[in-house]
């Protein structure tokens, strides 16, 4: 078992890089695992974790949940990030859906997060509701964020419960010129590098909703 961290520094005014990354790999509570410090030499800095121990599956059931935490050093000057994660297999053949290897029959709704009176500006606390309903309610176990990407509430919800998601970009029925057909490109990127850590979501919806086939734009996003 390993894990092995990507960490992307943004650097816009190509200075010299210099410092340090310290790496942490903690259970859900903080409880620190295994870490390591890495040289900063490059805009992308890899740390790698190998033979692990003790490292559980996330399951809908028992949905363990895992974190990073990323401490980048230089000089007088410090940074840092946490991102959580799961382990799991999600896998789509022939036979049907398979989570961790296993069968499984997925049963879904779609949601929309617009809320009477404030729209998308719903906080916290009604975001992680909603995933609670689709879940524990409605017996779900797949939610399509139709059709937009949605609350980091929700998704972390979605996480911390073991509902798979199905995530797709903004858009419906309308496919626009170059330039429009270049920011949908955009927000596949935006989306995936937002929410790529999420153990829960196992689909990425790159087609504008109920839209015309558009061959050489859906390569692209795809």
């Amino acid at each position: 078992k390993r894990v092995v961290v990507h960490c992307h520094l943004a650097n816009p005014q190509s200075l010299q890089l210099a410092g340090e990354l310290h790496v942490a790999l903690c259970a859900d509570d903080g409880k620190v695992l295994a870490e390591t410090t890495v040289p900063v030499t490059d805009e992308c800095v890899v740390a790698q974790f190998t033979d692990l121990t003790g490292l559980e599956l996330w399951t809908l059931d028992a949905p363990r949940l895992y974190q990073i935490r990323a401490t980048l050093k230089a000089g007088s000057a410090s940074d840092e990030l946490a991102t959580r994660f799961g382990f799991r297999t999600a896998e789509f053949t022939p036979r049907g859906f398979f989570l961790n290897g296993q069968p499984l029959k997925i049963r879904g709704l779609n949601r929309h997060q617009s809320f009477p009176y404030v729209g998308y500006a719903m906080g916290r606390r009604a975001q992680r509701q909603d995933a609670d309903t689709l879940k524990s309610l409605l017996k779900c176990n797949l939610v399509r964020t139709s059709h937009y990407p949605q609350s980091t509430y929700f998704l972390d919800r979605c996480d911390e419960i073991g509902l798979l998601v199905f995530e797709e970009i903004p858009g419906w029925q309308h496919i626009g010129n170059a330039t429009w057909k270049d920011t949908a490109v955009d927000n596949v990127r935006g989306m995936i590098e937002r929410d790529w850590n999420h153990p829960s979501i196992i689909l990425w919806g790159v087609r504008i909703n109920e839209s015309q086939d558009d061959h050489d734009f859906y390569v692209r996003t795809n």
